[in-house]
């Protein structure tokens, strides 16, 4: 399947709205790379995904920058959250345990992804967000017959595989 896209967003809103449509639909093991310039909705789009995922109760969703990655309690999974804007190389990469993520048990989200494309297995869903005209714009790179399917369901308006 190719780029889907684009998504028009026109709010936070919207973007949390995907969000949590696309964590409806996330399978556990899954990795999704977030890419996209500074403000343009990374981070709320993650939200978005934690609410759909089921966040529990008392968590907030915020910007890992500064801890690298936080882990967020949803249901029977957790949903660890990767920011790599502030890695330096594949040393530092290492240290954030990001390979204990993926597999049973979690979705890894990972903002800036383009900073370290190595953190994406071979099978993954790749989101690029950019500024429009009115809003933001939002493409969907699935990578693996389990994204594309996720993909299709996401762009029909289904909730559930």
């Amino acid at each position: 399947m190719r780029a889907q896209g684009p998504i028009h967003l026109s709010s936070a809103r919207d973007t949390v709205d995907l969000g949590v449509r696309m964590g409806r639909l996330l399978f556990t093991g899954a990795v999704v790379g977030l890419s996209g310039p500074m403000g343009a909705g990374k981070t709320t789009l993650a939200r978005g995904i934690a609410e759909g995922m089921g966040i529990e109760e008392g968590y907030v969703v915020s910007s890992p920058t500064y801890t690298l990655m936080q882990v967020y309690p949803c249901g029977d999974r957790q949903l660890y959250h990767l920011d790599l804007y502030r890695i330096e190389g594949p040393e530092d990469l290492d240290s954030t345990g990001y390979r204990d993520a993926v597999g049973p048990g979690g979705v890894l989200v990972v903002e800036w992804v383009e900073r370290q494309p190595s953190v994406l297995p071979a099978e993954n869903l790749q989101v690029l967000i950019r500024y429009g005209n009115d809003g933001r714009e939002l493409f969907l790179l699935p990578a693996g017959e389990r994204y594309e399917e996720l993909v299709r369901h996401l762009l029909a308006g289904q909730n559930t595989p």
